[in-house]
């Protein structure tokens, strides 16, 4: 049973590239999780696989819920750049690793684990791709000047959870720069309770965000 929450996207892995498209809480997410697990999808889809997403309304029910692996089902958490609630701004993602998909579905289905910065990457490469001549003429930051970080590591849930940097300007190279923090428990780890097995969540930025700020149109 997944907990409390809205069912904001869905996808038969295999099927096309619609969980790469768009700005969404459940596009990123869906596409962290074939990203850091590494799904393939071909075969996960021969298995009986599939992916949804649940995006949790309030940090309180997030906190509370797991990512499910049968069916395959990811849970997202947004951040705004505005009291609204109009401008996404980071999008924090519960998935899980490869090897508890290779439990359920089969060896072939996913790895190797990949980090979460691999998703920012990704998005980068996204938004860089939708700029305009104009918009890349006039950029503050081009896609040049943005670097990603490597993954920054939780050690709990709750730390995981606490207010990290979306983004920063790095005062050595003038340049944008991503971070992601990263939890990751994999589910080959068997001292660890069940529950708490199998998880590799991410920190991200918005891909809706990430544009405004090479365009100079947030702040830094």
């Amino acid at each position: 049973m997944v907990a409390a929450g809205t069912v904001v996207g869905a996808l038969t892995v295999g099927a096309g590239p619609a969980a790469a498209e768009g700005s969404g809480a459940a596009e990123l997410c869906l596409r962290a999780q074939g990203q850091v697990a590494n799904v393939h999808k071909a075969e996960f889809a021969a298995a009986g696989g599939t992916m949804t997403n649940v995006d949790y309304p309030d940090k309180a029910s997030f906190e509370k819920s797991k990512p499910q692996v049968s069916p395959l089902t990811t849970g997202s958490y947004v951040t705004y750049e505005d009291e609204a609630g109009t401008l996404p701004e980071q999008i924090r993602c519960k998935g899980k690793t490869a090897d508890h998909l290779q439990a359920v579905y089969g060896q072939a289905v996913a790895g190797p684990e990949q980090a979460c910065s691999v998703v920012n990457a990704e998005t980068l490469r996204q938004v860089a791709a939708g700029l305009s001549p104009a918009e890349r003429a006039a950029a503050r930051f081009r896609p040049e000047n943005v670097v990603v970080d490597g993954d920054f590591p939780g050690f709990t849930g709750w730390d995981w959870l606490m207010d990290f940097p979306v983004a920063y300007v790095a005062w050595w190279d003038g340049k944008l720069h991503l971070p992601s923090k990263a939890l990751s428990a994999p589910w080959s780890w068997v001292l660890l309770p069940e529950s708490f097995r199998g998880q590799h969540y991410c920190t991200l930025v918005a891909p809706s965000h990430l544009k405004r700020l090479m365009l100079g149109q947030a702040s830094v």
